[in-house]
C-alpha cells in the first residue's frame, strides 16, 4: 500500500510563510519634494590589525630538552602533562625521574656528538652525582655503580674545561665513595681527580682504597687528605678504616698531623688571668648571681688530660686550671681537666655543637678544641689551635648563633662576661 505523503507541521508552513515575506522586495520610497542629503565626510575605516605574537620565552642557559631523546612508543610521551612539558626544560630532573636514569643519562650522552657545551656537560656531571648519592648512602658496589662509573669515564674527554670544576669533583667523590672493593676503577677514577682537589675529595679517596684493602695507595690519600685539611679524629672514627686500627704506619702518619704541642708556660698568664676572674667574680657577686669555682688542679693532671685527648691547651687556660678546676658562673660553664678525658654532660655537648658545626659546613671547627658552654647550648668559646677558623694564627673564637668573633686571650674573654653581665643585670 502507498504511503500517503507526511503533511508540512504548521511550524514549517509559518517558516515557510515568513521566508516569502522576507524576500518579497521592499517598497522605494518617493523621493519628490524630499530635501536633499548632506553628503557626510567620509570616516576614516578602522584597520584593525592583529597584535604581533608574543615571542616565546628564551629556555633556561642550562636547559637542552631536544638532546634527550623521547621514547614515542610509550603512551605516557605522546601526551604529556603540563608537569611533564614543564619538566623537559630541566634535563637533569628529567633523567633523575626516568623509570631508568641511567638509561637516560646514556641516551643523553650519546646525543652528543662532539665535545659537550659547558651546559651540556654539568648536565651529564649534574645528574650523574644526583644518582650516585642515594646509592652511597644505602650500600656500596653493584652492577649500576659500575655502569654509571663506566658510562662517565667513556664520555669523559667530552666534558672539557668541566673536568677539573666543581660538578666533576662531586662526580669522583660520590663515585669514591659508591664503588665498593674495585681497585681498576678507583685507580681510574684517581687519574681524573683535577689539581688542588678538596680535602672531601681526597678523604673520599683514602676511604676507598681502606676498603678496597690497598694500604700503599690508603697511606698515600691520607697524606693528602690530612695536608688539604682533613683531621685525624676524622680517619680515626671513620668505620672505612677501623681495619687499620692497629696499623703502625697509619697511627705514625696520623700522629705527625696532630695538633702541635704547646709548650708549657703558664706561669706569667697566672697572675693577669687571676685579675680577670676576680673581677669577674666580684661583679656576680654584686648582682647575687650563682658562682661554682672548683679546687685547682697540678699542672702534670693538666699534661695527662691534654696527652690523653692529643690536644694542647694553650697556656692561659692551663694557667685557669691551677686557679679553678672547672667553673660555673652566669650559666657560662667551663671545662675541668676531667672534661678533656671523661664521657661528662659538657664534653658530650661539646662534641654533639662541634660535629653538628661540621656536617653544616664549618670549616676548622673539628680541630677546636671546646673551652666553655657561653650560655646557651649553641653558643661556644673554642681554642683554634691552627687558626683556620680565625683565618690567622691560633687563637680563641667566641661563637654565637648571631656571630663568629676572635678573641685575642682568655683574659678578654672573662672580661667580655663581666661587661655583658653589668650591661645586662644592671638595667633589670
Amino acid at each position: 500500500m502507498p504511503r500517503r505523503a507526511k503533511k508540512p507541521t504548521k511550524t514549517k508552513q509559518t517558516k515557510a510563510a515568513k521566508s516569502a515575506v522576507k524576500a518579497k522586495p521592499r517598497a522605494k520610497r518617493s523621493t519628490k519634494n524630499a530635501a536633499p542629503k548632506k553628503k557626510q565626510p567620509a570616516r576614516a575605516k578602522k584597520t584593525t590589525t592583529a597584535p604581533p605574537a608574543a615571542e616565546p620565552a628564551p629556555p633556561p642557559s642550562d636547559a637542552i630538552p631536544q638532546l634527550i631523546a623521547m621514547d614515542t612508543s610509550s603512551a605516557r610521551r605522546t601526551s604529556l602533562t603540563a608537569r611533564e612539558r614543564a619538566l623537559r626544560s630541566s634535563p637533569v630532573v628529567e633523567i633523575l625521574d626516568d623509570p631508568h636514569p641511567i638509561g637516560a643519562l646514556r641516551r643523553f650522552l650519546e646525543g652528543i656528538l662532539r665535545e659537550a657545551t659547558p651546559q651540556q656537560a654539568q648536565i651529564a656531571l649534574g645528574a650523574a652525582q644526583l644518582i650516585l648519592m642515594p646509592i652511597a648512602r644505602e650500600h656500596r658496589g653493584g652492577r649500576e655503580v659500575k655502569e654509571l662509573v663506566d658510562l662517565m669515564l667513556t664520555h669523559w674527554d667530552q666534558f672539557g674545561d668541566r673536568r677539573k670544576g666543581y660538578h666533576a669533583q662531586e662526580f669522583i667523590k660520590h663515585a669514591l665513595l659508591a664503588l665498593g672493593i674495585d681497585r681498576v676503577r678507583v685507580q681510574r677514577l684517581e687519574e681524573l681527580i683535577p689539581p688542588n682537589p678538596s680535602g672531601e675529595l681526597l678523604f673520599n679517596l683514602a676511604c676507598a682504597y681502606a676498603v678496597a684493602r690497598d694500604k700503599v695507595a690508603m697511606l698515600q690519600s691520607v697524606h693528602r687528605a690530612v695536608e688539604a685539611g682533613i683531621t685525624p679524629a676524622q680517619f680515626r672514627r671513620d668505620p672505612d678504616f677501623l681495619v687499620y686500627t692497629t696499623d703502625s704506619d697509619l697511627a705514625m702518619l696520623l700522629a705527625q698531623a696532630e695538633v702541635p704541642r704547646i709548650p708549657v708556660n703558664v706561669e706569667p698568664h697566672v697572675p693577669i688571668v687571676r685579675a680577670a676572674l676576680d673581677a669577674l667574680v666580684a661583679t656576680l657577686k654584686e648582682f647575687g648571681e650563682p658562682i661554682e669555682l672548683r679546687p685547682p688542679v697540678r699542672l702534670d693532671a693538666i699534661l695527662d688530660a691534654e696527652r690523653a685527648r692529643r690536644i694542647s691547651l694553650p697556656n692561659d687556660y692551663r694557667a685557669l686550671l691551677t686557679i679553678t678546676n672547672g667553673m660555673s658562673l652566669w650559666e657560662h660553664t667551663f671545662f675541668a681537666a676531667g672534661d678533656y678525658r671523661e664521657a661528662t654532660p659538657l664534653s658530650l655537648a661539646a662534641q654533639r655543637y662541634l660535629e653538628t658545626q661540621a656536617s653544616h659546613g664549618a670549616e676548622g671547627i673539628e680541630e677546636c678544641i671546646p673551652v666553655a658552654k657561653w650560655g646557651q647550648p649553641t653558643d661556644w668559646l673554642l681554642y683554634d689551635p691552627r687558626g683556620r677558623m680565625r683565618g690567622g694564627e691560633p687563637g680563641y673564637v667566641l661563637r654565637t648563633t648571631l656571630r663568629e668573633e676572635p678573641l685575642e686571650s682568655l683574659s678578654v674573654a672573662l672580661a667580655r662576661i663581666e661587661y655583658l653581665a653589668r650591661e645586662t643585670l644592671g638595667t633589670n
